[in-house]
């Protein structure tokens, strides 16, 4: 079987990692190709240096801004040049375009996954998830059952399945803290709350550095990821004095070392869907604190960390403190690994591949 897994972009994040994690896993690898919409091939391996591994197999389209026509006749081509049984395509913008593509190729089954919801707030949005729905076949997959009952209330369209994310578990383990943090330069005797996000609107950085300017003085922020929020968070962290225990690091190649070198794993976000960051570092056994929103609190108990209520600072400045005292290590990474094995998580969804109808 032919697979294309196409995404908006190759910017590092957690649809576009479980899309690779697919690439890699899948009993359809060798014959999959991997696509996004946007950039170019220049660009993504620049960013993105494991995407080298994929090098004759990954395509960049290059779209130009708002809808483009001529995109649509590229991945037509693609679907024709790779003989292409299935186009899964990973949320809003890479489903619009593989829903068109499926209308003028209806032999090609058309695979979505919902990582997320939150777009469906939009009347706009909801009208082409709708719309394109009636047209052409699509077979829906959340990522998390929360995902598919927010997806449903939204749409009042049934996923076909729930898939959870999972993580490469033989590429996500703790290694020694203090060689990790010389890795990174980072300081060694503090407390690190780490945090894995682009550094955009709607991921908790704010509320973050506002929290820290509360907390003891031997705890520390660490941010990994890049975006347009940056020389805004530099300053506002200046502007509370707390700009030396504030360090960002930019996009890490090794997230491995990153969750080693921290204490526990804060992701203060408004909205996501099941986000890899919290899988990853707790398959390394770090403590989380998150907010509690989308399919988080489908994997993270009590005994791995704190779940905090959006809007709530002062539970996010206990939770960080309590968090830090948790217990770590190997109890956290069985508990993950029992749910959320990206070889669990490639069957599952080769085993769905293998039902659609013919």
């Amino acid at each position: 079987m032919n697979v294309l897994h196409l995404v908006q972009h190759f910017k590092i994040g957690g649809l576009e990692k479980m899309a690779a994690t697919l690439m890699q896993k899948s009993q359809f690898s060798d014959t999959s190709v991997f696509v996004s919409l946007e950039g170019s091939f220049s660009e993504a391996v620049r960013d993105w240096p494991q995407l080298a591994a994929f090098e004759h197999r990954l395509i960049c389209l290059n779209k130009a801004e708002k809808f483009d026509l001529n995109t649509v006749r590229k991945l037509s081509a693609l679907l024709k040049k790779h003989n292409i049984d299935v186009i899964h395509s990973h949320h809003i913008g890479p489903m619009l375009y593989a829903s068109i593509v499926s209308l003028k190729n209806r032999q090609i089954k058309h695979v979505s996954t919902i990582h997320d919801a939150w777009y469906l707030k939009s009347f706009k949005q909801r009208l082409i998830t709708k719309l394109l729905n009636k047209l052409t076949k699509i077979y829906w997959v959340a990522d998390a059952q929360v995902v598919a009952k927010d997806f449903y209330t939204e749409t009042a369209i049934r996923t076909d399945r729930t898939i959870l994310n999972g993580v490469d578990f033989k590429q996500f383990f703790s290694t020694n803290e203090l060689d990790a943090r010389h890795e990174l330069n980072l300081p060694k005797k503090v407390s690190l709350i780490g945090c894995s996000a682009r550094l955009e609107l709607g991921k908790g950085h704010f509320p973050l550095i506002r929290v820290l300017s509360s907390l003891p003085a031997n705890i520390e922020l660490v941010f990994a990821g890049s975006g347009s929020l940056r020389r805004k968070l530099v300053d506002y962290a200046c502007s509370l004095g707390v700009s030396e225990r504030v360090h960002f690091l930019g996009n890490v190649q090794s997230m491995q070392l990153f969750y080693s070198a921290i204490n526990v794993m804060c992701l203060y976000s408004q909205r996501e869907g099941l986000p890899l960051s919290i899988l990853e570092s707790m398959a390394c056994g770090k403590a989380i604190v998150a907010t509690d929103v989308g399919g988080i609190s489908e994997v993270l108990t009590h005994k791995q960390g704190v779940l905090v209520k959006p809007g709530d600072e002062m539970g996010l400045k206990l939770a960080v403190i309590k968090a830090i005292n948790m217990k770590q290590g190997e109890c956290i990474r069985e508990h993950i690994f029992s749910i959320a094995d990206a070889n669990k998580m490639s069957e599952e969804y080769d085993h769905f591949y293998n039902g659609l109808p013919s």
